[in-house]
């Protein structure tokens, strides 16, 4: 079973292919197959509650039902090992 997950960022193009990438290869790394999505910022209201996770880039003022992990970490690289724990995490526990 894979958990979709929704990567988001203001273009839904050039950070959350990189995090996409970066989180799909951690979480095979830990047993987890990923469906994964890119959207952009805007069209989270209208994709909330169709995935397990939403991974952003960029900060989301959407009041959403699904949990929302900030992936800037992963662009930058500090603190990136920690967001992707994270995730792992919170995709294991559901």
């Amino acid at each position: 079973m894979s958990k979709k997950i929704i990567f988001a960022c203001s273009s839904g193009i050039a950070t959350s292919t990189v995090v996409a990438e970066k989180v799909t290869n951690h979480c095979k790394e830990n047993g987890i197959n990923v469906d994964a999505r890119q959207a952009i910022l805007s069209e989270l209201p209208s994709l909330d509650d169709s995935a397990d996770l939403i991974v952003v880039t960029s900060q989301s003022e959407a009041q959403l039902n699904t949990k929302v992990v900030n992936a800037m970490p992963v662009v930058t690289g500090i603190g990136e090992e920690q967001v992707l724990n994270e995730i792992v995490e919170h995709l294991k526990g559901e």
